[in-house]
């Protein structure tokens, strides 16, 4: 048994000595023909041999015609392996030591693309996304808006606008939850506080109709009459057929 062992140990040794290892490369012998190398594994998924090439023609190359798409590279590397803390960091310097390169807004939209793809992921033995610290969200929302007024005409706009609208909607989530939290606990001024950043920060989003709804009770609740018919009046203009129209009627009548 044991010679069988070794044997077996001997043959599997022999045969790794034929294979490359994960990540093995062989370098060509300029810097275009190590920067087709790092596409074509980088295109494969090979994001570790892909880095191997880019990072070889960043230290043999520096100088090179494509010394500056290694560096952008080594970035789209890190973002395929989802390490997106080292992928924001070499999208951002990309930017600075080339900010009027042709790709400079490719790599200003994948900083915010990082940001979003780095927000934690909801799970099922976690609270809803709602109910969590939302700093990753803002700081998303932040460098998308950064990118929009930067590249007002990169390609990459209508993509940057349709994600910003999913964070919009999650923050204006974020701060309706707040808002039922001080609501079930009768705290109403802390409510009003909540419901009018809502309104203020995100409007146009599907929960308007009912953060104004929330807004023209918890004024009710304080006293203040005046501002509840406000928010309930507004209400009923800008959502005549709404679902919450019967409740606003009726909170209106208490108004009076």
């Amino acid at each position: 048994m044991r010679k069988l062992s070794i044997l077996l140990a001997v043959w599997a040794l022999s045969g790794c000595a034929h294979v490359d290892s994960p990540g093995d490369v062989k370098y060509a012998k300029d810097a275009a023909g190590n920067y087709s190398q790092g596409e074509a594994a980088l295109k494969d998924g090979r994001t570790q041999e892909a880095l191997k090439y880019f990072e070889h023609i960043r230290f043999k190359y520096p100088y090179s015609d494509v010394a500056s798409l290694a560096d952008l590279g080594i970035a789209d590397a890190h973002f395929e392996r989802e390490k997106y803390v080292e992928a924001i960091e070499a999208y951002r310097n990309f930017v600075k030591m080339h900010p009027n390169h042709a790709k400079a807004d490719y790599a200003s939209f994948r900083v915010a693309l990082s940001h979003y793809k780095d927000i934690p992921s909801d799970f099922i033995l976690f609270p809803p996304s709602s109910e969590k610290d939302q700093t990753s969200v803002r700081q998303a929302r932040t460098t998308l808006e950064d990118f929009l007024r930067d590249w007002p005409k990169s390609p990459f706009i209508p993509e940057a606008e349709k994600l910003l609208v999913q964070l919009k909607r999650r923050l204006a989530e974020h701060e309706l939850y707040v808002a039922n939290f001080y609501i079930h606990r009768d705290h109403w001024q802390a409510a009003v506080s909540r419901l009018s950043k809502l309104l203020e920060d995100f409007p146009g989003t599907e929960l308007e109709a009912q953060a104004l709804l929330l807004l023209g009770r918890s004024y009710l609740e304080l006293g203040e009459k005046e501002k509840a018919r406000e928010a309930l009046q507004r209400l009923l203009q800008q959502f005549p057929g709404g679902a919450h129209r019967p409740e606003a009627e009726r909170l209106l009548k208490r108004a009076a």
